[in-house]
């Protein structure tokens, strides 16, 4: 399968001038299903749809988020063109897959996506029927994808095959990991520059309210703890005159019981 994948403001699929699917933020995909192709990859095709990272995080860093982790869209258009070859000016589709067949393997890739995400937040184009896509590029990032691969002198499409054919979920997921840790550690120092920079860019007057208002802080932690060691020996005088209280009442009875005894003889 080919998929051509854009990164798009909004995008919109009409038929004969009506609306049949359109998206915010979000990834515009044309999908090309040869006639080679069987449904055997689509859960890796639709997790790296997802999860594939063309989009800044919130700091401006770039390549960080995906569909997924952005809560963004996805709209799937079938494109029998992709498989093609000219002949002279006159292009060929021989390679692509035949309607039928092309409509159910593409029908499995859309309720694939949904399952693994939003449903809502998946839309499509019309299988089949002649459309008008109106879409609004951001960047603009346009990727081109192919998988399984057929073209064997791609490099990455090969490593690609034989990573998620030797771990399958699992050696793809420990790859995914291993560029996460990578980009977080990158993300870290970018933090610690940032926090540096910061640093040496303060105003002498705002150093000098810094460590003023640090003075405080530090005296109103102090006060505090000084009034609960107050309140802790109030606690125990308290504690202490109850008790001799307590032993006075007890000493008193006694000697009322010790006169009353004396009466009766």
């Amino acid at each position: 399968m080919r998929f051509v994948i854009q990164r798009v403001n909004r995008g919109c699929v009409k038929v004969s001038s009506q609306t049949v699917g359109q998206i915010g933020k979000g990834l515009m995909i044309l999908v090309g299903i040869s006639d080679k192709d069987t449904d055997e990859h689509i859960d890796h095709i639709v997790d790296k749809l997802l999860n594939i990272r063309l989009f800044d995080d919130d700091k401006g860093n770039r390549w960080k988020e995906s569909v997924k982790s952005l809560g963004l869209e996805l709209l799937l258009v079938s494109q029998f063109t992709l498989y093609h070859i000219l002949k002279g000016n006159k292009p060929d589709f021989h390679g692509a897959m035949g309607g039928e067949q092309a409509k159910l393997l593409f029908e499995k890739i859309v309720n694939k996506a949904k399952e693994k995400y939003e449903e809502k937040k998946i839309q499509t184009g019309a299988f089949g029927e002649y459309m008008q896509i109106d879409m609004e590029c951001d960047g603009p990032v346009t990727i081109n994808w192919e998988y399984p691969n057929i073209n064997k002198n791609d490099n990455n499409n090969n490593k690609e095959e034989k990573e998620v054919k030797k771990g399958g979920k699992k050696g793809k997921n420990k790859e995914e990991n291993k560029e996460e840790k990578k980009d977080d550690k990158k993300e870290n120092e970018n933090n610690k520059e940032e926090k540096k920079e910061n640093k040496r860019k303060k105003s002498p007057k705002k150093e000098h309210e810094d460590k003023k208002d640090e003075k405080e802080n530090k005296k109103k932690k102090n006060n505090k703890k000084e009034n609960k060691k107050e309140n802790k020996e109030e606690n125990e005088n308290n504690k202490e005159e109850k008790k001799e209280h307590k032993e006075e009442v007890k000493e008193d009875k006694k000697d009322d019981e010790v006169k009353d005894d004396k009466k009766e003889q």
